[in-house]
């Protein structure tokens, strides 16, 4: 039996601990598990695995990625590259730099109509640098879903999204065949496009206008009409939304819930404002500075979407001198389990996250199985959590 190099050890070594899998791109399917190189010539038996696995339609128009490839082999890269410059003298595939490896040859011409039982989940960071309650989300769907013996693996990168033309998102969702897709925190333009291409796919997060997908996520306009009221119902005259510049769909909703809950106010001095950043820590504090530089001027009232941001305005205001609620009231839009360690508790909106996973859930589930789906655009109303730091305007008459 051939050994393999000790660099293609310690792969195997390192994706053996891993359960074979790969955060960035999943294992082999199913049917394809279990074959691995194992005598003579390593790169041949390597050709002869692919070729099987293009006969059986493993993956359509593309190969994976060849990190993913060579880890689901327990191969070093080099060794792949030289099966795959063989396969492509005998016509099998292409190299298409950068794209990839397009496959020439796929022996039969349908995949099996069979199901892989392998969810995907994608989305545009890594489920590590996501907020705890949205990984939370993730690891309660995986649980879910390993009841009913599904896989869920999970893809993440900007360079699926940077392109109007979809290349590298054809590339993926072509290399690697799942039964569904559930699209995290992605643009409406990517949404479309999965609809589009009659690719099986769910939402967690909110459709914008004319795309047709099942999705789940929070009432953010209710929500946020709820706050506005909130505020305006305590004597507060003057409030500010801080929210990221975005155009994603519950952010959308959440500025126009927000204006609307300002103009239902019985006091017609109360005035409502979004105001924006880019999502950085230094634009976020430029804004603020600019609502606090003239004191007579100054909010008395503050809605702030994103925990993290939340914090960042709490610290800041208190750097400056400001007492909350004293002398200015906080909501944040948002809950993460990290608010539970601030003083003053932060008044904010929760939600239980297994509740939130079990109706994507189920929506999957559908979507896979092909059944009915009555109610596609779920929205679930959070928790008012009336926390110590909303009080009374006290300079109201």
């Amino acid at each position: 039996m051939l050994t393999a190099t000790q660099p293609e050890q310690q792969q195997a070594r390192r994706a053996s601990a891993r359960g074979g899998a790969s955060e960035h791109g999943g294992d082999l399917p199913g049917k394809f598990e279990g074959i691995m190189p194992q005598r003579h010539s390593l790169a041949g038996q390597v050709v002869k695995i692919i070729q099987t696995g293009i006969q059986k339609n493993a993956w359509h128009e593309w190969l994976p990625a060849e990190r993913i490839l060579a880890e689901s082999l327990h191969v070093s890269r080099s060794t792949l590259r030289t099966a795959l410059a063989q396969l492509e003298k005998m016509g099998v595939v292409h190299a298409e730099r950068p794209l990839g490896t397009r496959i020439l040859a796929s022996g039969k011409t349908q995949r099996a109509a069979g199901k892989n039982r392998i969810v995907a989940l994608l989305t545009p960071d890594p489920i590590s640098a996501l907020r705890p309650k949205i990984a939370l989300i993730v690891d309660e769907l995986r649980g879910q879903l390993a009841e009913l013996g599904y896989r869920l693996h999970t893809f993440h990168g900007a360079h699926y999204f940077s392109s109007a033309k979809n290349t590298r998102l054809k590339q993926l969702v072509a290399g690697h065949p799942h039964d569904c897709w559930v699209l995290t925190l992605v643009p409406d333009r990517v949404k479309k496009w999965f609809r589009e291409q009659n690719i099986p796919c769910v939402v967690s997060g909110t459709c914008g206008a004319g795309i047709h997908v099942p999705f789940v996520d929070l009432d953010y306009h209710a929500l946020c009409r709820h706050a506005a009221g909130q505020m305006t119902g305590l004597g507060h005259t003057r409030i500010v939304f801080l929210t990221e510049n975005s155009t994603k769909a519950g952010d959308m909703e959440s500025e126009r819930g927000f204006l609307e809950g300002i103009a239902a106010a019985s006091n017609p001095q109360v005035s409502g404002q979004v105001m924006h950043h880019d999502n950085t820590v230094r634009n976020a504090l430029k804004v603020v500075d600019r609502l606090f530089a003239d004191k007579a001027a100054r909010p008395s009232a503050m809605l702030v979407a994103n925990p993290y941001f939340y914090i960042l305005v709490h610290t800041y205001l208190y750097g400056m001198g400001l007492k909350i609620p004293d002398d200015i009231s906080l909501m944040c839009r948002d809950d993460d389990s990290f608010l539970n360690y601030t003083k003053p508790s932060p008044t904010r909106y929760s939600f239980d996250s297994a509740l939130f996973a079990r109706h994507l859930f189920k929506l999957i589930i559908q979507t896979i199985e092909g059944t009915a789906i009555l109610k596609d655009n779920i929205h679930i109303m959070p928790d008012y959590e009336r926390g110590a730091t909303l009080a009374r305007n006290v300079a109201a008459p």
